[in-house]
């Protein structure tokens, strides 16, 4: 035992004779950013668990990001991530020095187990595929895994942030070991497909995933889960395209985001969720009902035949970016440069899908979905208002997509929701699945009992 400015230290060994705490007091010089961005998480205790992804080098801000809202932080760490980052910068970051290997103090249940002092909640951050992997088989056998085993099992919640190169992000097993982990109640953090990499998302997306966790009375997802029990939701998400030849077309940029989130958001809250997806380059949840459309006629024809199946639909979700115009002709090869030095397109309307729900299906919630350029407030929800009116939608969702994180490929939304009785609320700039949690609990909110 050892004591000094910041109390009583209990010490376990490392193989290397370096000496690491268990139960330690945090150093009194790191704890000088405490608070400094709000006290959401004030009172509560987050382990921060370090895999060995290069995104291990982020681990430290994202200690620090939760200390500014408040939180304590312990630090657990993998051999693997120590070749990333050292134990030194993260007991520097977050004043604790992190457990690199589990002895006779049993760190792992004085933390996340069946110990009156336990942790509120335990963030791993990156999480790799092997880490993932093990966890889904309930693989225990380093520091990582053993908190990760002992927290799933105590009950104790858990937040996941992958990091690793996009074609393990997109293995079979990889997806399917995550979607394991949501099932047993493991919150996963999106992470941002970018230049080759599932990139382990930001420190502040992060803690806002905490934050929502471990504050009800504030989250949309706390909101959401339940709000849709039982029923049934169509959502039409990803962009369409207008063929100008076999190889050529005409579309936007939607990536599909924005309709991939509200699918998840749908499925937490308790709802079968089928979704008709155009292009995009966001992957639908496991447990969603896909099915895959090109054009606008394509997607118009598959929502009429879902609205006329039964059991029927008890919401339909339009958030699809579905092309307005298509070419009158569509040529049956290739048009060639060598033989055109300009072409002349004619084009006609696409068929309006929003404008047809309500004579198919009378009786469902009907939210629309309205994407709008550089208007002011006034103009935006002025538009957003007669469109909700032609379509007879029960809400509508508007945004602009001049504002930024707010337009097409971003991983943030902000949006105005204005409901057939004039009720407004305005979602602000968040991540879309955080956007998507509020409008499944306005909708959630809205219908009648089943």
């Amino acid at each position: 035992m050892r004591s000094g400015k910041s109390g009583t230290l209990q010490v376990i060994a490392g193989r290397s004779g370096d000496v690491y705490a268990a139960s330690v007091k945090q150093d009194d010089v790191s704890l000088d950013i405490t608070g400094s961005l709000g006290t959401e998480l004030s009172g509560r205790t987050i382990v921060l668990a370090v895999c060995g992804s290069v995104a291990a080098v982020k681990a430290p801000e994202v200690g620090r990001e939760l200390m500014r809202r408040g939180a304590t932080v312990r630090v657990v760490m993998s051999a693997a991530a120590q070749r990333f980052v050292g134990p030194e910068l993260l007991h520097w970051a977050t004043g604790s020095r992190p457990i690199v290997e589990i002895g006779g103090e049993t760190e792992h249940v004085a933390l996340v187990g069946n110990h009156p002092g336990r942790a509120d909640l335990l963030l791993i951050f990156p999480a790799t595929a092997n880490t993932v992997g093990k966890m889904a088989c309930g693989i225990d056998d380093g520091p990582v895994t053993t908190f990760a085993t002992t927290a799933i099992g105590e009950g104790v919640p858990v937040i996941v942030a992958p990091g690793m190169h996009e074609p393990m992000y997109r293995h079979p097993v990889v997806r399917r070991n995550l979607e394991t982990l949501r099932e047993i109640g493991v919150e996963i953090v999106p992470p941002v497909i970018s230049e080759g990499k599932a990139k382990a998302a930001t420190p502040e997306q992060v803690c806002e995933a905490v934050i929502r966790r471990l504050s009800p009375r504030t989250s949309g997802e706390a909101g959401a889960r339940g709000s849709l029990a039982g029923r049934r939701v169509l959502i039409t998400a990803g962009r369409t395209v207008e063929y100008i030849d076999p190889i050529r077309v005409i579309t936007n940029n939607s990536s599909g985001k924005m309709g991939m989130a509200l699918a998840a958001a749908a499925l937490e809250a308790g709802a079968e969720v089928t979704v008709i997806y155009g292009k995009g380059s966001a992957d639908p949840p496991a447990r969603a009902r896909v099915l895959r459309v090109d054009t606008a006629e394509e997607m118009s024809e598959a929502v009429r035949a879902e609205l006329t199946s039964s059991p029927a639909h008890d919401v339909v979700i339009a958030a699809a970016a579905v092309g307005d115009w298509r070419p009158v002709r569509r040529e049956a090869a290739k048009i060639s440069t060598r033989d055109h030095d300009r072409i002349t397109l004619v084009l006609e309307p696409t068929p309006k899908i929003i404008d047809r729900i309500k004579d198919d299906a009378p009786a469902v919630f009907l939210v629309a979905f309205r994407a709008q350029h550089d208007l002011s407030l006034a103009d935006l929800l002025a538009d957003a208002r007669e469109r909700a009116r032609l379509a007879r939608a029960d809400l509508i969702a508007v945004n602009d997509v001049s504002h930024p994180g707010a337009g097409f490929e971003t991983d943030t939304n902000e949006m105005y929701l204005i409901a057939a009785d004039g009720t407004e609320s305005h979602i602000p700039r968040s991540p879309k699945l955080e956007v998507a949690r509020r409008i499944i609990v306005e909708i959630g909110g809205r219908l009648l009992p089943a």
